[in-house]
């Protein structure tokens, strides 16, 4: 049984009194066969058994040993969980486990699978167990189909490999995988390495409680390079028109939760996707024009499907970077048309384009036209128009006008405009930017 070291050591570097003789030859085929898909061309493919492993860093030769003396190579707590032997993973490291639950309800499951086996051959049984419950929705663009599978292979290995990565092995308990109809929930023991938070996970440089073994997954092409993994997930599930992903954390716990996007009808058995397929579509149309969505747009868009508006500080919050880099990101997006930029200096807004707003028009869930909403509107224009200086004849309004006053977009307030100028409320004089609106009670003056 592995001793375990103090807190904030790299647990995954201990050296065992373990020699070749511990590796699983079919686990060294599956990682090498993995390789073989993601990088053909790897130089790594080219060497044995035992100098592939030493060169992932996993197979270590203690200080003092000739190169050519392998049979004194030691396996390392990484390579065990890598490529070890099931056997003896279990009497080495009892606390590595993990469990598969396909959830019928919060409470109850109808479906485990529990496993102590090396990290690769986990990851394939969880996948497979996960499969048929997987449903895939086609988006149709064109003369183009696209598959958004509930949950996304690659965002489903990077989750699942991170929290075998980041685990504390100090802390009794295994990695669960609990299978819901709507999300995934993915716990490990041990809370966030570091000082890193659910605020902060996206901003902050990279950290491992297990270097060496998310080392070893990176050389493999199992996750991505170091600080790209959550970036990575992120962007694909914001892509498809999914929700981010969503950490908890405590002092001796990490979850993350990744949602499908699916809902049910509420009537009859009928199948909604709930995917924001307009949104995805959008996603899909700028990548074919060569135009496409950074992270940092695609989480600004997600705030502004359900908010009228983004400042500068909840920019910051979203974005999880300083002021400048948020303030880059907000004014690289009005250059490229994403968005207009309302007010000025500390009050200044940020919405959707009206290109952009008229697009996404269905994937917006915030709606100034509710009845309430509405007639409010309407008395602040009014309002407006009775508290202006000056003869009425002089007095106006405009669209610009009405989006600074009730910071709504471009379209909105033309909505509004034309819907009083329908009561008969308000007179049009002019066209496009010129067009200005007037009481029409000050009609005679004309």
């Amino acid at each position: 049984m592995v001793a375990m070291l103090e807190p904030g050591a790299d647990f995954s570097t201990h050296v065992l009194d373990l020699g070749p003789e511990a590796v699983d030859s079919l686990e060294v085929e599956r990682l090498r066969r993995i390789l073989a898909a993601k990088e053909p061309g790897s130089s790594l493919l080219g060497f044995c058994n035992e100098d592939l492993l030493e060169r992932l860093g996993v197979l270590v030769k203690p200080g003092g040993i000739e190169s050519g003396e392998s049979e004194s190579r030691r396996l390392t707590v990484a390579g065990l969980l890598l490529v070890g032997k099931e056997s003896v993973l279990r009497q080495q490291l009892p606390a590595h486990e993990a469990i598969y639950l396909h959830m019928k309800s919060d409470t109850e499951y109808d479906k485990r699978v529990d496993s102590s086996r090396p990290l690769l051959a986990i990851l394939e049984q969880f996948t497979q167990a996960l499969e048929p419950y997987n449903r895939i929705y086609t988006l149709k663009q064109g003369l183009f189909h696209f598959e958004i599978p509930d949950f996304p292979e690659e965002v489903l290995r990077e989750a699942l490999l991170n929290a075998f990565v980041h685990r504390d092995y100090n802390v009794a308990g295994p990695v669960y995988l609990r299978h819901f109809t709507d999300r995934l929930e993915i716990s490990n023991p041990g809370g966030f390495f570091g000082d890193v938070n659910p605020q902060n996970i996206l901003g902050h440089e990279p950290v491992s409680r297990n270097r060496l073994l998310a080392e070893s997954l990176q050389k493999t092409r199992m996750v991505e390079r170091a600080g790209m993994g959550v970036k990575r997930m992120y962007h694909i599930l914001l892509s498809y028109g999914k929700e981010p992903p969503s950490y908890e954390s405590g002092p001796d716990f990490v979850r993350l939760t990744l949602r499908s996007g699916r809902v049910e009808a509420v009537e009859g058995n009928r199948e909604e996707s709930g995917i924001d397929e307009n949104f995805a579509r959008f996603v899909v149309s700028r990548h074919q024009e060569g135009r496409e969505l950074n992270l940092h747009d695609l989480l600004v868009f997600s705030f502004l499907k359900r908010n009228r508006e983004i400042d500068l500080s909840e920019a910051e919050r979203i974005l999880q970077r300083g002021e400048n880099e948020a303030r880059e990101t907000l004014s690289s997006m009005v250059l490229r048309g994403l968005l207009e930029p309302f007010g000025q200096k500390k009050g200044r807004v940020y919405r959707l384009s009206k290109a952009v707003y008229n697009k996404l028009r269905k994937s917006v869930s915030y709606s100034l036209f509710r009845r309430a909403e509405a007639a409010f509107a309407e008395t602040a224009i009014m309002g407006y128009l009775e508290e202006l200086p000056g003869p009425e004849e002089k007095r106006f309004i405009t669209n610009e006008i009405v989006r600074t006053l009730l910071r709504v977009s471009p379209a909105q307030a033309g909505y509004l405009l034309s819907s009083l100028v329908k009561k008969k409320r308000l007179v049009l004089r002019g066209w496009g930017r010129a067009a200005k609106y007037y009481k029409s009670s000050q009609l005679s003056v004309f």
